[in-house]
């Protein structure tokens, strides 16, 4: 058992800015007046694709998905993936080459006109390598026609040094512990305005998006379009909701609370759109939390991890269903670690239950309120065979954020809303979380 951190790194100081128009076709307040089944794609924390293959491990606490991916214009030529991680701290979808090989799907071009390649690294020190491809993707009753996606490369050869920067290369099922990562998060893009060359910058940032020649790999812009007043066509990874016609403004996660602390498998929902169905109404006792950078303050043990509104600096809290585990600072070692050559070496291992409360906080309103959450000792957890575990946490080093991984998405409906996205009239201007 090991963490997974799979925030997406934000590029080049810019964050994933966007923010210039909507690009959803959902009028504000206005009901998008489709199926409310379509809009609903299930999800399973199950122990993902290697729990029951020989010799194979549970992933802990991963929610699993499965679309289907066609060749953009075909109804036929197309592939169901399943186990792909559901993320709400990274843009779009990432599948193995291996999943999607047989489809022969078009290249995408960079903003310099050769094949697009994107690198996407993580906080916790993982990176994925490959083409930038053009698929159409059906998530329950939802179409995103002609989305770039990142193939992830069975390759490790021509791996830039700016990308890989001394990372794990997670280019396999065994690795990855996944099929794909499928990116629902708070942006419409994986890179936006950063990796755009209308953001006024003559160098195109390094660990992001690439060409590649003979001689190497060299980073190179990528459009993020009208988002970006750019009058070029997509070629950034792109988060799939955004390209739905209805239900295309955010997501609502919603997974059942785990008695006890853990559970073998637990099913839920991933249910697109907010305010535009009757399924997907926001909740009159959920509370919104607007974000700097996409992050927000959280404070514990009386440590803030604020971010600053006006630089978009600062560590930061982030909500995030791709990491595993609540993971923070060990203030004041209040928590015992897991010991280093235990299975559980990258986790808490509190003697008993630990009870801990935080503060979370809007970095532009200083609206806040108390979270509550519990650790137990991840040796315990894992040795039940579980999947599913509420109290699961690990640490990570001084000066990171604070990481509400998906303990904290049990008995909760969690609410993405895309930067861009025409929201709801009564609530506030996207991006936020809310729950």
């Amino acid at each position: 058992m090991r963490e997974k951190f799979l925030a997406l790194i934000v590029m080049g100081g810019l964050g994933f800015a966007v923010g210039c128009s909507s690009g959803g076709s959902t009028p504000s307040g206005v009901p998008g007046g489709g199926s409310t089944t379509d809009n609903v794609l299930s999800i399973a924390v199950n122990g993902g694709p290697t729990a029951n293959q020989a010799g194979g491990s549970i992933y802990p606490n991963g929610a699993f998905a499965s679309i289907t991916i066609c060749h953009p214009g075909s109804t036929t030529n197309c592939v169901t993936v399943d186990n792909l991680l559901v993320d709400t701290g990274s843009q779009g979808l990432r599948v193995l080459q291996s999943a999607v090989s047989s489809l022969g799907l078009p290249t995408v071009n960079a903003s310099n006109g050769s094949a697009a390649y994107d690198c996407a690294s993580f906080v916790d020190g993982s990176f994925l390598w490959g083409p930038v491809q053009s698929a159409t993707l059906t998530l329950a009753g939802e179409v995103a026609s002609s989305v770039p996606i990142q193939v992830i490369s069975s390759s490790t050869a021509n791996i830039p040094t700016s990308c890989s920067n001394g990372g794990v290369n997670e280019n396999t099922q065994a690795s990855l512990g996944a099929n794909g990562i499928l990116g629902v998060g708070l942006e419409p893009f994986d890179c936006g305005l950063s990796c755009d060359a209308s953001s006024g910058s003559s160098t195109p940032p390094a660990g992001a998006y690439y060409t590649c020649s003979s001689s190497g790999c060299t980073p190179a812009f990528a459009s993020c379009g009208a988002e970006c007043n750019d009058s070029s066509s997509v070629e950034q990874v792109t988060n799939p909701v955004i390209a739905f016609p209805l239900d295309n403004n955010g997501v609502i996660v919603e997974l059942p609370s785990i008695s006890g602390g853990s559970a073998a498998t637990v099913t839920g929902s991933l249910v697109f759109g907010i305010g535009t169905e009757t399924n997907n109404q926001f909740s009159s006792s959920a509370s919104v939390f607007t974000v700097a950078n996409d992050f927000f303050n959280t404070t514990f043990e009386g440590q803030a991890f604020d971010i600053d509104p006006s630089s978009g600096t600062g560590p930061g809290s982030f909500i995030d269903s791709g990491s595993n585990a609540y993971f923070f600072f060990n203030v004041n070692n209040i928590l015992t670690l897991c010991p280093a050559t235990s299975s559980a070496a990258d986790f808490y291992c509190p003697t008993s239950l630990t009870a801990l409360s935080a503060t979370v906080e809007d970095p532009n309103t200083g609206f806040s309120e108390p979270v509550d959450f519990s650790i137990n000792n991840a040796q315990t957890l894992f040795a039940s065979g579980d999947a599913a575990y509420s109290t699961l946490g690990g640490p990570v080093p001084a000066g990171e954020g604070f990481d509400w991984g998906l303990p904290f998405f049990y008995g909760r409906n969690v609410y993405v809303a895309i930067d861009g996205q025409a929201q709801p009239s009564n609530l506030a201007n996207a991006p936020w979380w809310a729950f």
